[in-house]
């Protein structure tokens, strides 16, 4: 609705006054008429300044000075002698109806203005609410660009609000008054203070990626450089013996050549399947086929193809889950690779079911890890408490607790009791 700036009250209420006017004085007309009246019309006079008063209060000036004219002629007309005429033949008369004009305008503008400062002020408590709303909001900064538009369409009932360049907020199907338009600024300046606090949280999170992508790309050339180069230095020697020497070895030092060749190619295919699955995982192109899967079977296949296989005890029947096979086979690869890595005495291997999740629960009594450092257990190229010479970059727990997760699924960490590190591989069972 459209307001003038130095008016608080609206088209409504000066409709309202004007209405009040008209059917106050005539009304009041009816009511004194049948009484007659004195020599002069006091009291009569004073009914009529009650009628401006209100309409005053309600409509403002215009509506009260309406009253006053309307009572005045009223006042003459009806009550004033000689009646049913304009014409004023007593002094005291004409005095009652000059202070009657006089009176009424003078309360009339007394009135109007304590009404208009009363609103004034009313909407200034209401700009200032909203102000400190909007400040409050952008302290906290629980608030983002959309809502912070849904709070301006629904503070100036609006139906839909959007932000214009500039920054500018424009609102759909209402019209506002100036007031309401330093508001609406007030909103904008809040807008392109979080529009600018948003691109700097987009910028800030773009350089910890950024930073974190340095962080993985140094730690990957360092694994490169030298993890990678032991097996292929072993591959390389093993094949320059064997090429110039091959008629002067015996059958065991061959034997022992080409063993050395097979454990490095190994060691290298497993550095190799991590790196491939990390980078597999940070893209998010593991898509896991889920189907019921006999974690017993899973994990014989695994242990067969392990070093240090006979330390592992198996402790079955294992739970059936519903999972990826081939995803969750490299977990329990990588997590009972780990525990014999990390420990010359028995891993066991155990399962149950419980609230309708499978539990594969595989335990060391090696040295363990501090409470405090095990959330690096599963950060990329962190080999914690590995000996010198150990294979791999330090990428077997961060994958294993990637596919895991890929899959709905949890990989906890625990102690075991007596000593050393016990890791849960939780997934949905069957």
């Amino acid at each position: 609705m459209n307001v003038e700036e130095g008016s608080a009250l609206g088209p409504r209420r000066q409709a309202a006054g004007w209405a009040l006017a008209v059917a106050g004085v005539a009304g009041l007309t009816a009511l004194l008429v049948p009484h007659g009246s004195g020599p002069t019309p006091t009291y009569q006079a004073m009914l009529y300044l009650a009628v401006a008063v209100a309409c005053a209060l309600v409509g403002g000036r215009r509506p009260a000075l309406g009253a006053s004219a309307l009572g005045f002629l009223a006042l003459n007309y009806y009550f004033t002698a000689p009646l049913h005429t304009l014409n004023v033949t007593s002094r005291l008369s004409v005095v009652t109806l000059v202070t009657f004009v006089l009176v009424s305008v003078a309360v009339s503008a007394v009135v109007d203005a304590a009404a208009r400062r009363r609103d004034l002020a009313a909407r200034a408590g209401q700009e200032a609410f909203t102000l400190g709303l909007l400040n409050e909001r952008i302290l906290r900064g629980t608030d983002d660009v959309a809502h912070l538009l849904d709070l301006a369409r629904q503070t100036f009932g609006a139906t839909s609000a959007e932000l214009a360049p500039g920054p500018e907020v424009v609102l759909h199907g209402v019209s506002l008054t100036p007031a309401d338009e330093r508001v609406l600024r007030a909103f904008a300046v809040h807008l392109g203070v979080l529009q600018e606090r948003e691109e700097l949280d987009r910028q800030s999170a773009a350089a910890r990626e950024l930073e974190a992508g340095n962080r993985t790309r140094t730690a990957l050339l360092a694994a490169v450089s030298h993890d990678l180069r032991t097996p292929l230095a072993g591959i390389k020697a093993g094949v320059e013996t064997l090429r110039r020497s091959d008629e002067a070895l015996s059958p065991s030092d061959r034997a022992v050549l080409l063993g050395t060749i097979e454990e490095s190619t190994e060691r290298l295919s497993t550095i190799l399947v991590d790196l491939l699955d990390m980078s597999r995982l940070q893209t998010g192109a593991v898509q896991p086929v889920l189907t019921d899967v006999r974690i017993g079977d899973l994990v014989a296949d695994v242990v067969a193809g392990l070093p240090g296989r006979d330390r592992v005890r198996v402790d079955v029947p294992l739970p059936v889950a519903h999972a990826d096979a081939g995803l969750l086979a490299r977990v329990l690869e990588n997590v009972v690779a780990n525990a014999l890595q990390h420990t010359d005495g028995p891993v066991e291997v155990s399962g149950s079911v419980e609230d309708n999740r499978a539990r594969t629960v595989v335990s060391d009594h090696g040295p363990g890890v501090p409470l405090e450092r095990r959330h690096q257990m599963f950060e990329p190229f962190q080999r914690m408490g590995d000996a010198p010479g150990k294979d791999g970059v330090g990428l077997g727990l961060a994958v294993a607790r990637g596919l895991v997760e890929a899959q709905g699924g949890r990989l906890l960490v625990e102690d075991t009791p007596g000593g050393g590190l016990t890791l849960v591989i939780e997934t949905a069972a069957a």
